[in-house]
C-alpha cells in the first residue's frame, strides 16, 4: 500500500514526539540528512518556531523525490481509496495519481481541483470527522488528528490559510477576541487553555463546540464550559 502520510518527529528518532504529520503529496524541504534520517521543514504547515515552515525530522525511506509530478487536485471528503484530507494527487482517468506514480481509483465527489473555491465549509468538514481517533501531532484524517491538526486540515480544503499549532491560529486570525463565548458565531473558533493556548476547536452554538480531544477520546461534541476557555477568532 503506498504511504498516506509521513510523522514529522521532534529529533531523528523512532520514539521522539511527533509534532506534526504530512500527508501524501505534500511538499517538504531538506535541510540535512543524518543516519537514516533528514532534517526538514514543512512550507505548508506555518509556524512561530521557523519561517520557513515546520521543523522536524521524517525517516529517508519515506520521503519521495519526483521532479516531473504536478499535482492538480486534492481531496476534500472521506473517500474509498482512504487517502487523507488535503492529499495533493494528479487526476489519471477515472482515478488520481500519487508522487510514487502508483494509481487509485477515486470517485470524482471526493477531490476537486487544486484552488477551486470550496464545496463545503469547515465545519462540515470537521463534522464528518466524528469519532476519529486522538493523535498527538496527527493530520491524517484516516488514522487520527489532534485538535489544531483537524482545524489545520479542515481549513485547508476549504481554501483558508492557518498556521498548524493553536497558539498561532489563535494570533493569526483576522479577528480574534478574549470577549465571552456568547460572542462568538458558528463556525468561529474556539480557543481554551489556562496561561496560554493549548486547544481549538469548531464553535457549533448553544455553548458547544467541535473538537479533537484527548480527554475526550477523539472527535467529539463538547460544552465549552466543561475546558477552560480562552478566546474565539475568526478568519473570513
Amino acid at each position: 500500500m503506498a504511504l498516506r502520510s509521513i510523522p514529522v518527529r521532534a529529533a531523528p528518532e523512532d520514539k521522539a514526539e511527533m509534532v506534526t504529520e504530512v500527508v501524501v503529496g505534500e511538499r517538504i524541504e531538506v535541510v540535512s540528512g543524518s543516519s537514516g534520517w533528514l532534517e526538514v521543514v514543512v512550507p505548508g504547515h506555518r509556524t512561530r518556531l521557523d519561517s520557513r515552515g515546520y521543523p522536524g525530522w521524517i525517516l529517508s525511506e519515506m520521503a519521495i523525490r519526483n521532479d516531473a509530478w504536478e499535482p492538480d487536485v486534492v481531496v476534500i471528503r472521506k473517500n474509498s481509496a482512504d487517502l487523507p484530507l488535503g492529499a495533493s494527487l494528479e487526476a489519471s482517468g477515472a482515478g488520481v495519481r500519487l508522487p510514487d506514480e502508483s494509481e487509485l481509483e477515486l470517485e470524482e465527489e471526493a477531490i476537486q481541483p487544486l484552488g477551486e473555491p470550496s464545496r463545503g465549509s469547515p465545519l462540515e468538514i470537521s463534522r464528518s470527522l466524528l469519532g476519529l481517533p486522538y493523535r498527538w501531532g496527527g493530520t491524517d484524517s484516516t488514522v487520527g488528528m489532534d485538535c489544531s491538526g483537524m482545524v489545520y486540515r479542515a481549513m485547508q480544503v476549504c481554501g483558508v490559510v492557518v498556521p498548524r499549532d493553536a497558539d498561532d491560529q489563535y494570533e493569526a486570525a483576522p479577528f480574534k477576541s478574549r470577549d465571552h463565548w456568547k460572542m462568538a458565531r458558528r463556525g468561529d473558533l474556539v480557543f481554551f487553555g489556562g496561561e496560554s493556548v493549548t486547544h481549538v476547536g469548531f464553535y457549533l452554538g448553544d455553548g458547544r463546540y467541535l473538537s479533537e480531544s484527548g480527554e475526550g477520546g477523539g472527535t467529539v461534541v463538547r460544552g465549552v464550559e466543561e475546558d477552560p476557555y480562552w478566546g474565539f477568532a475568526r478568519y473570513g
